[in-house]
Parts: structure tokens; C-alpha cells; sequence
């Protein structure tokens, strides 16, 4: 059993700042969906090999992965690039092989606009543009379907064996949609929260295509986020796990079991804090149970039961020990915070997310408690946590708790940073 967690206003406000920063901009899923219809409108030109495969009213073009629930986020470490997937769902000739699929697809997509480079990989081909991956993969439905969108994906590596993967990640994001979203009176004050600081904080990153205009009249090809806390702390956490893992040796566990597990936690009324600590806890519980037995964990799509979502994870037992030990070590850090200086929280974070999004949360905050406040300091209540506004300060008890932190010259560990006023 899982143990409850606390949190705290503030802890909450920072964490909040880090995922609007980290994930896509209006303006980055704008330009995201423009590449999607090109995508269609590429692989439909009467010069493309898969042109026949898509005529008939039965192929589909459509978003998979984080990109069809809204969590996509920065995966580099210096650099701003988004990973984004895609589905090309056509019925594929008995006599291609997993090799041939990936063969014509690769070829498809020549010529796409704006794409610098073309990667085949084990299972899809890579769109590499500035600051964005575009993975598209092959879907072949299968003949007798039960649930919709359910097929095979083509594995075709450059040495070993090739076979089909049963899938269906259409059904997995819809079971997600449907799991994660909160009724409206639950959930109207988190979702206005993140939209006020989207509209303040949020960073474009991506610059429209010269196509985008004439893809603006379209119907968008992405699906609208869902802001759940479930899904926001499975942001931080991809965020958290990214850093850790660049410098490994290691298979990351991927993002589909990730998103798995944030939904089977199960949703706290704590905030976000809390929610992300909820999240840790249930894989370092679920790593555990896997160490003792030295297997799994096998974790199946709710959609389609053949579709195992990480087939090609965890291959060894480090690979269930490191990420154990990430999740303690993230739970031992956030329990950090709940008692540090705010200087203190700030360093934390930088480990924990980086120091650029860590700054930018950081400067967020001061902003937001200068604005409040319209003095030349604010107060920063230990072990709760709190911004305090002049007001609260009268409040007895609390003097032997606060510290001040000053609006100038901010030093955080190797990070200075310096609030300006105009």
C-alpha cells in the first residue's frame, strides 16, 4: 500500500511553472498539426509508393503516443527537441514482409517539406526537423478486429529476427482520455490554473512552416490536451527520467508504461506534489515486486490484450533496480523541499529538472509574489513552504519561520539569478 503524501501551495506553483515550460506551446502544436496534414497530403501524392494503400476509406493517418494525450515534452537536456509519433493504418499486401513496409514507407517520405534528415529505425521512420522528431510507423489492421484500430506494427532491426507486434495505440490514448479526465467541478480551478500560466510562461520553440497557412483551415489533426494531474506529473516525471537516463547505458522505460502506471496510481485530491509523489511510489512499488521474482513487469493495453506495452523493457535486473532507485531518489528529494529554504528548493529542482526550467520556475514565482506583494522583498515560510504576503506576516506565530528572500542578484548554487524591475 502506497503511503499518503502531503503537499504545499507553493511546491505545487513551481511544479506547475516547470510543466508549461517543458511541454509544446499553442503555437508548437499548431505547427505539430500542420505536420501531421502534410504528412497525409505527402504520402497521398501521386508520386508516392504508398498512394494506392491510401485511396480506399479505410487507411488512417492520426497521432499516437504522448502526442494524442497531450503529454509531449522536451527531451533533450541542452536541446529544446519535442519526439512526436505517428500512425499510417493501411491494409499492407499479404506478401510484404516487416522489412518491405518500413522499405516503401521510408521511400514515401522522401522529399517531405522542411525535414532535415530521414532515419529508419526498428520500427518507424524518423522525421528529424528543427527542434522536433516525427516517428511514423505502419499499421496494419488485423483481418478480424474486436475493438477498433487494433493491427500489427512492423519490427524489422538490421540484424536479427523480424516480426509483427499486435498494437493498437488509437485504443490505448482513448482509454487514457477517458481515465484521466476529471469531472468538470473537480477539476475547473487546476485546468484555469495551467491555462493562465501557459498564456504567460509558455515557450514557442517551434517556427511555422511555410505550409502552415494553408493547413490553418484544416480540422486539427491532434487531439486538445488533458489537464488531469495525473497527466502533468506523468510530464514532470518523463522530464525527471530524461535527465537521469542521458548519460546511461540503459533502455529508458518508455513513455506508453509510463503513462500506464500514472493512471493506474490513481488520482489524489493533494495537488501536485503530491500526485507526482503518488506516481513514484506506485513504480517503486511495482519495480519491487518485479526484483523479487527477477521478471515483468508485463503490462498489457486495457484496449487490446496482445498489445504489450513494454515488450522491448525492462530486457535485465538492473534495468528494474535503476529505476527503482530513481523513484526513491526523486521521493526523498521532493520530501526534501517540504522543509528547505526557498534557495534550497530551487537547487533541488535543478537537479530533479534541470537548472533552465528550474530558473524559469523560479523567476515565474518571484513575479507572480512581487506582483502580489508590491514590495521590494517577499517572505518565504519554512516548512510550509509559502509565499507570504504582507498581510499574512501580522499573522502570530509565523516570525520564527520565515526568511527573506531578496529580489536582486538571486544566487542558486552554480545558477545566479537576477530579478530586474521596470
Amino acid at each position: 500500500m502506497m503511503r499518503p503524501f502531503t503537499t504545499n501551495l507553493n511546491l505545487d506553483d513551481l511544479l506547475l511553472d516547470i510543466a508549461t515550460t517543458i511541454e509544446l506551446s499553442d503555437n508548437d502544436r499548431n505547427v505539430a498539426a500542420s505536420r501531421y496534414n502534410m504528412l497525409k497530403e505527402h504520402l497521398e501524392r501521386p508520386s508516392s509508393p504508398l498512394k494506392p494503400y491510401l485511396s480506399d476509406n479505410e487507411s488512417q493517418i492520426y497521432p499516437q503516443g504522448s502526442m494524442a494525450i497531450g503529454a509531449t515534452i522536451v527531451s533533450g537536456t541542452d536541446d529544446d527537441r519535442f519526439d512526436v509519433d505517428a500512425i499510417v493504418e493501411i491494409n499492407v499486401p499479404s506478401d510484404w514482409s516487416p522489412s518491405d513496409a518500413l522499405d516503401i514507407l521510408e521511400e514515401s517520405l522522401q522529399g517531405f517539406p522542411n525535414v532535415r534528415k530521414i532515419e529508419r529505425c526498428t520500427r518507424c521512420i524518423q522525421l528529424q526537423f528543427a527542434f522536433m522528431h516525427m516517428d511514423v510507423s505502419i499499421l496494419d489492421p488485423t483481418q478480424f478486429r474486436t475493438v477498433p484500430r487494433q493491427g500489427d506494427i512492423f519490427h524489422s532491426p538490421d540484424a536479427g529476427t523480424e516480426y509483427r507486434v499486435p498494437s493498437n495505440p488509437y485504443g490505448f490514448s482513448a482509454w487514457v482520455r477517458t481515465s484521466a479526465e476529471l469531472p468538470e467541478n473537480e477539476n475547473k480551478d487546476f485546468r484555469e490554473m495551467l491555462d493562465k500560466r501557459r498564456a504567460k510562461y509558455s515557450i514557442d520553440r517551434l517556427s511555422p512552416d511555410q505550409k502552415a497557412a494553408e493547413q490553418e483551415k484544416l480540422p486539427t489533426s491532434i487531439p486538445p490536451r488533458i489537464d488531469s494531474p495525473q497527466i502533468v506529473a506523468l510530464k514532470l516525471l518523463k522530464r525527471y527520467l530524461n535527465l537521469k537516463y542521458v548519460n546511461r547505458d540503459l533502455k529508458k522505460p518508455p513513455s506508453v508504461y509510463l503513462t500506464k502506471a500514472a493512471i493506474d496510481c490513481g488520482v489524489t485530491h493533494e495537488g501536485l506534489c503530491a500526485q507526482l509523489e503518488r506516481l513514484a511510489s506506485y513504480l517503486q512499488s511495482e519495480m519491487e515486486k518485479s526484483i523479487q521474482i527477477s521478471d515483468g513487469p508485463d503490462e498489457r493495453n486495457p484496449s487490446y490484450q496482445e498489445d504489450r506495452l513494454n515488450d522491448r523493457w525492462p530486457n535485465l535486473q538492473i534495468d528494474r533496480q535503476v529505476l527503482k532507485d530513481d523513484m526513491t531518489d526523486l521521493i526523498n528529494n521532493i520530501e526534501e523541499t517540504k522543509s528547505a529554504s526557498f534557495e534550497e528548493i530551487i537547487n533541488l529542482f535543478t537537479r530533479l529538472f534541470g537548472e533552465r526550467v528550474s530558473r524559469n520556475a523560479a523567476k515565474a514565482l518571484m513575479d507572480r509574489a512581487t506582483s502580489a506583494t508590491r514590495s521590494t522583498e517577499t517572505r518565504y515560510e519554512k516548512k510550509s513552504g509559502t509565499i507570504l504576503t504582507s498581510g499574512a506576516l501580522l499573522s502570530p506565530g509565523l516570525s520564527k519561520n520565515i526568511s527573506t528572500v531578496q529580489n536582486h542578484n538571486f544566487h542558486i548554487s552554480t545558477l545566479e539569478y537576477e530579478k530586474t524591475h521596470n
